[in-house]
């Protein structure tokens, strides 16, 4: 069986902390195709590498931000760890053959990671997920639609009316493809977005039968916290 599916690094795939420049190196040291990493903004409009939200980054910069006693309010890991930037992360893959997964997770980071991805010139090797707003105002940026994180009971019911109610929304809506919870992908959905010329990336997938599973519906790339696992298993298909 040929394995096509792309393996994404989940940010915190290895042993240090999410969102960290260790992290980002273990992502690009597994091998994985495409790192994940989560964009907020301070309040200078410095993109900065952070998941949750917070207070302090609308009132403070990344200059102040970045200061030891500042930094652990943001989160206690930067105890022992420097608050990292997304020029850090775009520096430091630039002469590498790896793809980017921003996601974006407030309003006021979207323009200045724009801002970056063209500075960098990283068109092409940077997909962002995480913000609705996105390709609607940016159509030279690639963007994935994030779909629903779980089914109701309907669309688990009429599910071929969910999958052609997504392509159809992210068709619409200019987007690239589907970033989808690994609990509502079924084979209709990759199926039809793969017919209308959209991708399908899944996430967050750990466990191997949810991978093989993932694989054999041909998604194009899987999310996850084990890349190891997941390139060992489409090491182990492709010699089938």
């Amino acid at each position: 069986m040929m394995c096509r599916t792309l393996i994404a690094a989940h940010t915190g795939c290895g042993v240090h902390p999410d969102n960290t420049m260790a992290s980002f190196y273990e992502a690009m040291a597994f091998g994985a195709h495409i790192a994940e990493v989560d964009v907020h903004a301070a309040s200078d409009g410095t993109a900065i590498l952070l998941h949750d939200d917070s207070p302090y980054l609308r009132e403070y910069s990344y200059e102040q931000l970045k200061e030891p006693e500042m930094r652990v309010l943001l989160d206690p890991i930067y105890a022992d760890f420097e608050l990292a930037t997304l020029e850090q992360v775009l520096r430091a893959s630039d002469n590498e053959r790896l793809l980017l997964n921003l996601d974006i997770k407030s309003e006021e980071a979207i323009e200045p990671t724009v801002k970056l991805v063209h500075e960098w010139q990283a068109q092409s090797r940077v997909f962002i997920t995480g913000h609705d707003l996105l390709a609607e105002h940016f159509p030279y940026i690639r963007v994935m639609l994030n779909t629903p994180t779980q089914l109701t009971e309907a669309q688990s019911e009429h599910y071929e009316e969910f999958a052609e109610r997504v392509c159809q929304q992210a068709l619409q809506g200019g987007y690239v493809g589907l970033n989808m919870h690994y609990s509502t992908c079924r084979q209709q959905t990759v199926d039809l977005a793969h017919a209308s010329g959209l991708l399908v990336w899944v996430y967050t997938v750990n466990e191997q039968e949810a991978m093989e599973a993932l694989i054999r519906m041909d998604v194009d790339a899987i999310t996850t916290r084990k890349p190891e696992r997941l390139l060992n298993l489409c090491k182990d298909l492709l010699e089938l």
